[in-house]
């Protein structure tokens, strides 16, 4: 009778212990098998919410570029605001001067020549480039035709290299410069001007130090020199 009786309670602790070691180990298995489920599915997601994310910016600069194009067309057709970062003529090139090719090179109020002609210019004038434009005619520069007035003119009428004859109309001070009696330092100062100045080119003179002055007329008037390093032709 004891023998039956503990192999009985053997039994029973034995089922026991093999219960207490099923149920954790299945346990553990649902839920590894659970978290590798919402990582799988967070992986499918990510790529998912970038991409829509990405078409959602992109939405929105078409839309502020469109509201851009429709302003410009209620306004009369004035200068059309190109797309942002319109891509210069070729990659890596960025223009900051251009110079018309030809007798009769004419200046739009909008990147194609449709619009109106502001300005009509003879050969080898210099223009300052602002801006740029690929149309499907081929690429627009916007440039300064006076501190007041922009325009665009044609890639075609132009050129961005400088010719050998260009000679200069004006020349514009980089920074505050003096204009001069004589093309030293040692000369006295007729009149100082102040950077951005326009000042008439008259013509240039290399002196004994090698430095390149130009001959210039100020808006009163006053004939002098003014150092070349202060100043950039136009």
């Amino acid at each position: 009778m004891k023998k039956k009786f503990l192999a009985t309670i053997g039994a029973v602790l034995g089922l026991s212990l093999l219960v207490s070691i099923n149920i954790p180990t299945s346990t553990k298995a649902d839920s590894n098998l659970l978290l590798a489920s919402v990582e799988w599915v967070q992986a499918q997601l990510n790529p998912l919410q970038t991409k829509v994310t990405a078409l959602e910016k992109q939405v929105a600069e078409q839309d502020a570029i469109i509201k851009q194009l429709q302003k410009a067309v209620s306004e009369g057709g004035g200068v059309v605001t190109p797309p942002t970062n319109p891509g210069p003529t070729e990659p890596g090139t960025t223009v900051s001067t251009v110079y018309t090719s030809t007798s009769n090179v004419k200046v739009h109020s909008g990147a194609s020549r449709d619009y109106k002609v502001l300005a009509t210019f003879g050969v080898n004038k210099a223009l300052t480039v602002i801006d740029q434009h690929k149309s499907a005619s081929g690429v627009w520069y916007r440039v300064e035709i006076s501190s007041t007035v922009k325009g665009w003119v044609f890639s075609g009428d132009v050129t961005t290299t400088k010719p050998g004859n260009y000679v200069p109309t004006s020349v514009v001070t980089t920074q505050a410069a003096n204009v001069r009696k004589g093309a030293t330092t040692n000369y006295q100062s007729l009149e100082l001007v102040a950077k951005g100045t326009t000042l008439k080119y008259l013509g240039s003179f290399k002196n004994a130090n090698g430095e390149t002055w130009y001959n210039v007329q100020t808006a009163k008037g006053t004939k002098g020199w003014v150092l070349s390093t202060l100043t950039e032709v136009k």
